[in-house]
């Protein structure tokens, strides 16, 4: 058996939950989600129930690498005893489908593909979305279809406003999403920007393209699944230094698909970021 400890935006949780399944894949074992953190978490909900997601919840307590007289008293009561995998960074760690015990627990952020590509169709189709869209995102994924569609995601909130948030992760500048617009009118005729944003009315005052452009402002914290919906609809991805948009991006299933992201992820050089962006990215 093999459980996930979520915590964090959708982004985090997809990450969490996307690694844990293809563990759980790999030992033919089933997946068990706690989410049991977001009882007393302000920031974010629990945000997987619309997804094509069927796994059980860990409700019970649980023991960590018990001593033998605490196994014991385990076996006793009816705990279940895991191992708990602490991530040590956010690089890959390449022993990590070498485990081999019963049942174990994972606690950490897994930001690579590197942890569950080898499982990419399942995982593709377990983050299909369940839920019923709005009216007004059918009719976005119909203008998206009919031309050469570009998401562009601006992070900003707590990224802005949380001083500690900043510190770490800082938000990607104008000058970033200049570039990143002029690289793909280079490459791309007619391209139509889509631009997705938790501050969207900044972006509307601050972003200028010659381009014909769409600020997606219909959606809010409690649907933002659906700009994860949107986005990934569109032909090619310009991203933020963002979980968020970076999902975005890999669910997008055209395969000539042009994704840039920033190459500086962190504001800080404490986290390693070197297996966070697929090697087919262009990184600017």
């Amino acid at each position: 058996m093999v459980a996930v400890e979520l915590i964090g935006g959708l982004g985090n949780q997809m990450f969490q939950y996307a690694t844990a399944k293809a563990l759980a894949l790999h030992h033919n074992e089933e997946i068990l989600i706690d989410k049991r953190l977001f009882a007393s978490y302000e920031l974010h909900n629990y945000s997987l129930n619309h997804f094509n997601i069927k796994a059980l919840f860990l409700e019970e307590k649980i023991v960590f690498n018990p001593s033998f007289s605490d196994r014991v008293k385990a076996v006793i009561s009816g705990k279940k005893i895991f191992k708990k995998y602490q991530e040590d960074d956010l690089s890959y760690d390449e022993s990590f489908f070498k485990m081999h015990h019963r049942n174990i627990y994972l606690k950490g952020y897994f930001q690579s593909e590197k942890y569950f590509i080898r499982y990419e169709d399942q995982i593709r189709k377990e983050f299909e979305i369940t839920a019923p869209l709005k009216q007004q995102t059918f009719d976005m994924l119909n203008v998206i279809g009919s031309v050469n569609s570009v998401s562009l995601h601006i992070r900003r909130g707590d990224y802005v406003t949380n001083s500690e948030a900043n510190a770490v992760h800082g938000t990607c500048d104008l000058n970033y999403y200049h570039r990143a617009i002029d690289s793909i009118n280079k490459k791309i005729e007619n391209a139509v920007f889509f631009i997705f944003s938790d501050d969207i009315d900044w972006a509307r005052q601050n972003l200028k393209t010659i381009n014909k452009t769409y600020f997606v402002d219909f959606n809010d914290a409690s649907t933002n699944y659906e700009d994860i919906k949107l986005m990934s609809n569109c032909k090619h991805n310009i991203i933020a230094n963002s979980s968020f948009s970076w999902w975005g991006a890999w669910l997008n299933r055209n395969k000539g698909k042009i994704v840039i992201a920033p190459k500086k992820w962190f504001n800080t050089d404490a986290h390693n970021s070197k297996d966070i962006l697929p090697e087919s990215w262009l990184k600017i």
